[in-house]
């Protein structure tokens, strides 16, 4: 244990801290490599090299951090009854699963999540995209999360699922009830009775689409879980499930915020909007070095599987592990200048998207939705900010704005 003391960071309000949790952990990092929080009860990682050899499987830790003990709100004698499809589901989610089950299941989700996909799904982003910014009112405030992101990423997520535009507020409401249960630290029991409710609806929506996918598959994402196969092997109906339920946290929510965070922060940085839409060619560079500093996400857990030394923390089994994306993309040592937003910079060592085994399997679909939306937007508007703080939903995990309020102006400048 090391004997550096520090105060501690009140992650369980990660909403109130704002923008503000980024210079907290930037002080973390700089402290010590490894710190235990009490707030967060786990080993707080920060520093970019320690959390790429994690994420590389240097180290025994354990993605398979979600078990019903993580619900400890619920007190285990009620979580059966209570959180029936949460308990039992979770353990098919592939962001929960080591290997080789965790191998199994990407080989067979690569078919669902390729570039001919994603391909297939981009002409409907963009014409969802014209859609909504031509109607996006200009000259007078506008909420931007609601109004123009969901309304984009919720459309998106739909289509790719192969459902109907009347599940949009279904979606989103699911999608944000998941989010605060599974993205925050000792999730209270109303954010997990939400979770529970939220997958339940999803289970009565998605088992008869996924049937009549099993009887006449089609080109949507469904119907690629549902014919995915591997050297005999298909995935199991809890298992589609279970995709389904991470597709739309990790697929949705996840995009919804990038690009409000991005919009922010590029609002405050113009001379990069302008680099921006002078290098097309560049952007989906440009995209992870948006991602990289805006820090929607923040970081992801690990279940430390036997004691181990690390930067002289003692880690004990059982113990849980924070790897802080947010800290490792600001780390001074790999990025010069790194509280900077430099869109010309190499971005190929940002780790957002988690290098290594747990690579982000949607990531191909995330980075063109934003691709595709920052040009879009800031070819049309400028952006005026409302707000003298940002709003932020109490997850920290994937870390993401309740409200921003901007005002658009037809924009000014030649790209």
């Amino acid at each position: 244990m090391q004997t550096e003391t520090i105060s501690d960071i009140d992650f369980a309000h990660a909403d109130r801290l704002g923008n503000r949790l980024l210079t907290e952990l930037d002080r973390f990092r700089e402290s010590a490599p490894v710190i235990w929080s009490d707030s967060a009860g786990a080993w707080i990682v920060t520093r970019h090299e320690d959390v790429v050899e994690a994420l590389t499987g240097k180290y025994p830790l354990s993605n398979a951090r979600y078990t019903p003990e993580a619900f400890s709100a619920i007190s285990a004698e009620e979580r059966p009854s209570r959180l029936p499809i949460l308990t039992s589901s979770i353990s098919h989610w592939a962001f929960n699963l080591d290997a080789p089950d965790h191998t199994r299941l990407r080989k067979l989700l690569t078919r669902a999540f390729a570039k001919p996909v994603v391909r297939a799904v981009q002409p409907f982003a963009q014409a969802t995209m014209e859609r909504v910014l031509d109607a996006a009112p200009v000259g007078q405030p506008v909420e931007f999360v609601d109004t123009i992101a969901r309304a984009i990423t919720g459309r998106v997520i739909l289509h790719l699922f192969g459902l109907g535009e009347p599940l949009l507020e279904r979606f989103q409401s699911w999608s944000q009830a998941l989010n605060l249960a599974l993205g925050v630290f000792n999730p209270p029991a109303e954010a997990l009775d939400a979770a529970e409710t939220a997958l339940r609806e999803m289970k009565e929506v998605l088992t008869p689409e996924i049937e009549v996918r099993r009887k006449r598959p089609t080109e949507d994402f469904l119907s690629q879980l549902v014919i995915a196969h591997e050297d005999g092997d298909q995935l199991s109906h809890e298992e589609v499930m279970g995709i389904c339920y991470v597709a739309l946290l990790a697929g949705h929510d996840t995009t919804m915020n990038s690009m409000a965070l991005g919009v922010d922060i590029l609002a405050r940085n113009p001379d990069q909007i302008d680099y921006l839409l002078a290098h097309p060619d560049d952007i989906v560079n440009s995209v992870m070095e948006i991602t990289r500093l805006s820090a929607m996400s923040t970081g992801q857990g690990r279940l430390v599987t036997e004691d181990f030394e690390w930067h002289g923390a003692r880690l004990k089994k059982g113990d849980f592990a924070m790897l802080m994306f947010a800290a490792a993309n600001r780390d001074p040592r790999r990025f010069t200048n790194p509280t900077m937003l430099d869109l010309s910079r190499d971005s190929s060592e940002v780790v957002t998207f988690a290098p290594g085994i747990h690579h982000c399997i949607g990531h191909l679909l995330a980075k063109m939705q934003l691709s595709e939306f920052f040009v879009r937007f800031f070819s049309r508007f400028d952006v005026e900010l409302l707000d003298d703080e940002l709003a932020f939903i109490a997850a920290y995990s994937f870390r993401g704005l309740d409200e921003m309020n901007v005002k658009l102006k037809a924009r000014s400048r030649l790209a």
